[in-house]
């Protein structure tokens, strides 16, 4: 039976919009196309990756109220690219709209806050990194050198607001005794932002590994595979899984799906979202943050997993009923990045054109390269564990080449 068979008529009429224009959307908007749907986004302009493949687009700042409104009045069912949005204006602007947020808007609000994330956390039981708070009327000089006092092995410091990609984070360097200007100045500009500050402990990490899970509105839940994520300034480079395949224990495996259960149970977290934790040397598994939405260490399931991220997330939120998350026996995701050595923008590159039939090319269409900027993604999958490795290397050779 065909996709739009099993969906229904009645389903496909709803009108779906999503609250961003950039990779994530385009990716969200794709799936709901082949779904049957016909979404709307709200992005800046035409030349935005959503944009290009929505001609229904409405063009504006998330803060444009008059734009809010003319993208809120034309929907049902809206989903977000990323919670970097006003909870409290986009709650104004729906009054007197049948508009549904898929997460709520005070789920939203209680997730964009790492501190709060925090907080949430502890009340379920669920292990993170020590952490201490800034309070706002506190002497920043004084509140470092508590910091110091509190985490005399090291400590990471944190916008609890706006950072991704490695923004908003200062990590102190090993050795350190006592903290540099560098810290101070971030710990500025994050009070000269309004944004709330803390610092977590710095915990020696064997690994960083994340899970995608899925909770829909008929309370159905589900969880893709543990994987492994690898970083380059903060921002992810290579995904790897299944992770219990390379070896990471199973045990780890079940306690983040407990964990993201727990999480999507107590707070009605509708649709697809990220747990991202660090697995210390002592066996731990640590939250490290919360994505309450689609998340870049879930591309690989748009070709390893018979139902991806963002076809469960609209699974999900519109109560579809759950696609089966099961993967390939191996498979890793490559982020093509702008080189981190680029100073100023360029036109972008062509992309890699021969691909092996096992390796899947993401392109999000964007104009300008510049340094870390996610430009594209290449998924490759295997029929076996032993194969990881060199499909690894395969896309590497790939990434080399597309910059010569």
């Amino acid at each position: 039976m065909e996709l739009q068979e099993m969906i229904g008529a009645g389903a496909r009429r709803a009108r779906v919009g999503i609250l961003g224009g950039g990779q994530l959307a385009r990716m969200l908007a794709e799936s709901a196309w082949r779904m049957g749907f016909r979404p709307i986004t709200l992005a800046l302009s035409a030349e935005d990756p959503a944009a290009q493949i929505c001609p229904d687009s409405v063009y504006g700042s998330l803060t444009d109220p008059i734009a809010l409104r003319r993208f809120l009045s034309q929907v049902d069912t809206v989903v977000f690219e990323n919670e970097f949005v006003d909870c409290e204006l986009l709650s104004q602007m729906s009054e007197g709209l049948s508009v549904t947020f898929a997460p709520s808007l005070e789920v939203l609000f209680q997730l964009q806050d790492k501190i709060r994330q925090k907080e949430i956390l502890t009340k379920l039981g669920i292990e993170s990194s020590r952490y201490l708070v800034h309070s706002k009327k506190a002497d920043l000089k004084k509140w470092l050198q508590q910091v110091q006092e509190e985490f005399p092995n090291g400590f990471v410091l944190k916008w609890a607001q706006l950072g991704y990609d490695g923004k908003g984070t200062w990590i102190s360097p090993e050795g350190t005794k006592n903290f540099s200007g560098d810290a101070l100045k971030f710990c500025e500009a994050a009070v000269a932002k309004g944004v709330p500050l803390f610092a977590e402990e710095k915990v020696p990490i064997k690994r960083e590994v994340a899970v995608v899970g899925v909770y829909s509105t008929d309370r159905e839940f589900a969880a893709y595979p543990l994987v492994i994520s690898q970083q380059v300034t903060g921002i992810c480079r290579l995904v790897t899984g299944p992770a219990q395949a390379l070896g990471v224990n199973a045990d780890l495996e079940k306690k983040a799906h407990q964990a993201a259960r727990s999480l999507a149970e107590s707070i009605s977290l509708y649709g697809s979202f990220a747990i991202e934790f660090f697995e210390t040397f002592d066996g731990k598994l640590l939250v490290n943050e919360i994505a309450p939405r689609v998340h870049n260490t879930g591309h690989y399931t748009q070709n390893a997993a018979d139902t991806s991220q963002f076809e469960n997330h609209w699974r999900a939120v519109l109560g579809l009923g759950l696609g089966e998350v099961s993967t390939t026996p191996g498979f890793a995701m490559l982020n093509l990045l702008g080189p981190l050595n680029s100073n100023d923008k360029q036109s972008v590159a062509s992309t890699p054109l021969r691909l092996s039939p096992h390796i899947h090319l993401h392109w999000y269409g964007k104009s300008e390269i510049r340094a870390g900027r996610k430009l594209g993604h290449l998924n490759g999958v295997v029929s076996s564990v032993g194969e990881i490795s060199g499909l690894v290397r395969e896309l590497e050779k790939l990434e080399q080449s597309w910059w010569r």
